[in-house]
């Protein structure tokens, strides 16, 4: 079939306009160079995704500047700038994150930063006798180390957070006061604390372990989401507890304390009386009361 002259000069023909249109295309296209279809697995991330293994929205996913980077928001709560809401925002809710300068700031003349919180001393050197305001906007802590050196309480309530430390007798005499995103206080020596403590912050966390300590209302609000209440010094809460934290309250009393009625209510409600503890007992309107052998007053 091929013997013929006509039909060979064809194919001969055919093949040499076939080279011919491959050689104008390797022309216009160059040769090929390194193969780059990887490149994101050894250094770069490859078009079209977020980094970290964030799912891009809209076309071919996003980079810094219009979608989230790290898998979508931060682990502090907002998104990359631009994207969203602005970088920096805190991982308790939003709030813009304190910094040393603006404890400079608020805490010039009332006692000394450490980092962005400011320190306030009070001792014997230095007593507090006026009521003792923590600066707002910033963590706060309070140290009252001296007999009588914080004598008309303690203010913590516009604090970012809240530390207040009564580790001497008969110190802390008035009232204890605070919110934020949490509040510790530590009644720490005999006497210490003797009036009113009320936390109103998202965590609280009160603790009356000195001897005689906390003879006035201890108490959680029900702005408080978490609320702990320690009475480990002998004769420690001879008044009432209450908390109405949403979600969870833990209350544990040493033999012969927590005299007064305890209330509680939320998402869970546990309450140890150990000992003679809890003589006027507890009324639990929790959703899961676990009260041990103590009765509820509330059924």
């Amino acid at each position: 079939m091929l013997d013929s002259p006509a039909m060979r000069d064809g194919f001969v023909v055919s093949g040499r306009v076939w080279c011919a249109v491959w050689a104008v295309m390797l022309a216009a296209c160059g040769s090929p160079g390194k193969n780059t279809l990887f490149q994101g697995a050894s250094g770069g991330t490859p078009s079209g995704e977020a980094p970290s293994g964030g799912a891009g929205t809209g076309g071919g996913g996003n980079k810094a500047g219009g979608g989230a980077a790290l898998g979508g928001a931060k682990a502090t709560g907002g998104t990359t700038a631009g994207g969203g809401s602005s970088a920096g925002s805190s991982g308790t809710g939003g709030g813009p994150v304190a910094t040393q300068a603006d404890c400079i700031a608020a805490c010039a003349g009332i006692g000394q930063c450490s980092g962005s919180t400011c320190i306030i001393t009070c001792d014997a050197n230095h007593p507090c006798t006026d009521n003792v305001k923590c600066p707002a906007g910033v963590p706060c802590q309070v140290a009252c180390m001296a007999p009588g050196a914080c004598q008309n309480g303690i203010d913590c309530r516009s604090a970012e957070s809240c530390t207040v430390q009564c580790g001497a007798a008969n110190t802390c005499a008035g009232n204890i006061e605070c919110a934020g995103t949490s509040c510790k206080v530590r009644c720490e020596a005999e006497g210490a604390c003797m009036s009113e403590v009320r936390c109103e912050a998202d965590t609280c966390d009160l603790r009356c372990r000195g001897q005689d300590s906390c003879p006035g209302k201890v108490s959680c609000g029900e702005t408080a989401s978490s609320c702990l209440v320690e009475c480990s010094g002998k004769h420690a809460c001879q008044n009432l507890i209450e908390s109405g934290a949403t979600q969870d309250t833990h209350i544990s009393c040493a033999d012969g304390n927590c005299t007064g009625l305890i209330s509680c209510k939320g998402a869970s409600c546990s309450v140890s009386c150990n000992g003679s503890a809890c003589q006027n007992g507890v009324c639990c309107t929790a959703k899961q009361c676990n009260l041990g052998a103590t009765p509820d007053n509330c059924q």
